[in-house]
């Protein structure tokens, strides 16, 4: 499905498979949260590492956080790439040591005119 999806993107970006350049701008896009304003980092207590329940709980919280977002007219992408280097964006956000790092979530008011948002 991630390889479907990734077909698509670059099909719309008019990103050619052997394109190295315009590949990489398009990682980096994700690390830097696909330049919205805001993003959410979505964390749990270490204490509860190993529970069954955290990532689906996670999960949950971050569902309705985008669906909020959503019925409000915001763009959101949920993303592990913007957090590939946890400890870069801990230090940034001031995310203590007690927290594992989940989820990011970049936000913002959609730009339908970039050829990625109509996929």
């Amino acid at each position: 499905r991630q390889v479907g999806v990734a077909k698509q993107l670059f099909g719309a970006m008019g990103i050619e498979r052997d394109d190295k350049e315009k590949r990489q701008d398009w990682v980096l896009r994700g690390f830097r949260q696909f330049d919205a304003p805001v993003c959410v980092i979505v964390t749990y207590d270490r204490e509860l590492s190993g529970s069954d329940d955290t990532p689906f709980d996670c999960g949950a919280v971050t569902t309705a956080l985008v669906n909020a977002a959503w019925s409000r007219g915001l763009g959101c992408v949920i993303n592990s790439q913007g957090i590939m280097q946890s400890p870069v964006v801990r230090e940034h956000a001031g995310i203590p040591d007690d927290q594992v790092i989940m989820k990011a979530v970049a936000m913002g008011w959609p730009d339908e005119s970039f050829p990625a948002n109509a996929v």
